[in-house]
């Protein structure tokens, strides 16, 4: 008796080749030419969450808008004192981060080990989702 599971297989491989070099779905292999989004860590602080990410820009690109299931975050620039800012200015590769000029603060309750995602808004209205896992206090 002959296997029919051969030709599943191949027929399997092929469209698994075809998606990874980009023959069958162009948009999901093409290079992006907005802007890129690191690693993502939420870090616990009074009230919320502060974003540490990489931000690595395409072009000049500002960063406008962070969102998570738990509302508007606060973009931020602490040079001495924290204001509230409508964008944060991304001329080259810039870490938002406790220790950085630029933070990005999310509100509400969240436990750590959290899966939250994360939309963000760069200027030109591109819109990147991205995962973020909330840290050990």
């Amino acid at each position: 008796m002959k296997r029919p599971w051969p030709p599943l297989l191949a027929a399997g491989l092929l469209v698994t080749g075809l998606l990874a070099t980009g023959l069958l779905c162009p948009a999901a292999a093409a290079p992006s030419l907005g802007p890129g989004v690191g690693t993502t860590i939420l870090r616990p602080t009074f009230g919320g969450v502060l974003l540490e990410a990489h931000l690595m820009p395409r072009g000049s690109a500002s960063l406008t808008g962070v969102w998570s299931g738990s509302g508007h975050a606060r973009l931020m620039r602490c040079d001495p004192r924290c204001q509230v800012v409508s964008a944060i200015p991304l001329g080259s590769p810039l870490t938002v981060s406790q220790s950085s000029t630029y933070r990005v603060v999310l509100g509400g309750t969240f436990r750590p080990g959290q899966r939250v995602k994360v939309l963000l808004r760069f200027d030109a209205s591109t819109l990147i989702t991205v995962d973020a896992v909330v840290a050990a206090p």
